[in-house]
């Protein structure tokens, strides 16, 4: 491919053409982060202080909470959905999933129960083990799924569902259903220590399976895998003894590990997408951003405001940033590289699809997978990226 196009495979797509010699600078010590992740947690509600969480609800919170995790289907089926196998989901079956929260069996008080995930699961945003697509041919993106959970990760037990299949539970990052046998319900201590570990290895491959008893587990960039002992453990190439040191440098390397990945909705597909691929760099070093893009964009510590100003003066600004800041537009999020050779600002992020002109017409065309791209591809308006970009953030 030619060196201007949008989505170079020249060096630029090499993780070595934006390592800089200075880029192993530490920027943020842990005290540093921790302090970050502090005020994260004060100010941004997309992050859950589990240890804190009250141990009680009402049922006028816990359903209101079981109602906004719904989203866009809290009050009717909003379009036309198909599942796996391509047959239409009736309203008859969303009505179904609607009586499976059991919101009526949701008592005055309620108390939250401790539980571990068993293995990688899904969050979803209703009880029900149907998929929603939106295209009976194209079956990549579930409208129910909220987002992925680790194995290991600790969540607290709001409610059952009505079949006892799900458990409606809250994540550090989410609200949502999710299976109940996908749970292991445990107590306060060994939750905290799980919630909260200070002694842990971190997950430093893009993802790596475990084998662990009888089961292989998944886990992803950043995961952490809490230890019992105190000893040393024996660290391979994807784990790391507490989380990477937080440099530029490895910003850039951690997100090159991404390379060539699928795009994976809310982690569908054993992957990420464009949000997921960016908390998963930043957590590989300990770092507490949301899981969303337009919660991330609220999270960011400095910012520059992008809107309104014109193509040039976005450019400029953007180039300000420092390598690893996160630069934003309505629905996408994308980790800014630096500028190569030329000048050119340059970004890598898990991108779905683009469009672009066809005998005239604006073609939607999708690539889903993490690559290195420019900021001229075009939006569904007809209007290049750069233009449709709402800030650019970093820490």
């Amino acid at each position: 491919m030619k060196k201007n196009t949008s989505f170079p495979q020249d060096k630029r797509a090499t993780a070595a053409y934006w390592l800089k010699p200075e880029g192993d600078t530490i920027v943020l010590t842990g005290e540093e982060i921790r302090a970050v992740n502090r005020r994260l947690r004060e100010q941004i509600r997309a992050i859950n202080n589990l240890t804190a969480w009250p141990t009680e609800m009402s049922q006028a919170d816990l359903q209101e909470m079981i109602g906004a995790a719904e989203q866009d289907f809290r009050e009717n089926l909003p379009g036309e959905y198909y599942d796996t196998d391509g047959t239409p989901i009736l309203p008859s079956a969303w009505e179904a999933a609607q009586g499976n929260c059991a919101l009526g069996n949701i008592k005055a008080k309620n108390l939250a129960k401790y539980a571990l995930t068993r293995r990688r699961t899904n969050l979803r945003l209703l009880p029900t083990p149907q998929c929603y697509f939106d295209d009976r041919d194209f079956r990549h993106y579930d409208a129910l799924q909220g987002t992925a959970l680790d194995p290991w990760e600790a969540v607290l037990i709001l409610h059952k569902s009505f079949d006892n299949a799900f458990y409606f539970v809250v994540t550090k990052y989410y609200a949502g259903w999710v299976k109940a046998q996908d749970l292991t319900i445990t107590d306060a201590e060994t939750f905290r220590q799980y919630s909260r570990p200070s002694n842990f290895l971190a997950v430093t491959a893009n993802k790596i399976t475990l084998a662990l008893g009888s089961e292989e587990l998944l886990f992803q960039m950043g995961s952490i895998l809490p230890l019992v002992s105190a000893d040393e453990p024996k660290i391979n190439k994807n784990l790391s003894r507490g989380f990477l040191p937080c440099t530029r440098n490895n910003f850039i390397r951690q997100a090159f590990k991404f390379l060539g990945d699928g795009y994976g909705w809310g982690g569908m597909e054993e992957s990420v997408d464009c949000s997921a691929f960016t908390q998963n760099v930043y957590r590989s070093m300990g770092l507490e951003i949301p899981r969303d893009a337009d919660k991330q964009e609220l999270a960011m510590p400095r910012q520059i405001n992008l809107t309104k100003l014109a193509t040039a003066e976005r450019y400029a600004q953007i180039k300000k940033a420092p390598p690893g800041a996160l630069i934003f537009k309505p629905g996408h999020v994308m980790l800014y590289l630096g500028e190569d050779e030329e000048g050119t600002p340059m970004v890598i992020h898990a991108a779905s699809s683009y469009f672009a002109l066809q005998s005239g017409r604006l073609e939607k065309r999708y690539v889903r997978r993490v690559l290195v791209s420019d900021l001229r591809f075009l939006t569904g308006s007809g209007a290049e990226t750069i233009d449709s970009l709402t800030s650019v953030g970093w820490v």
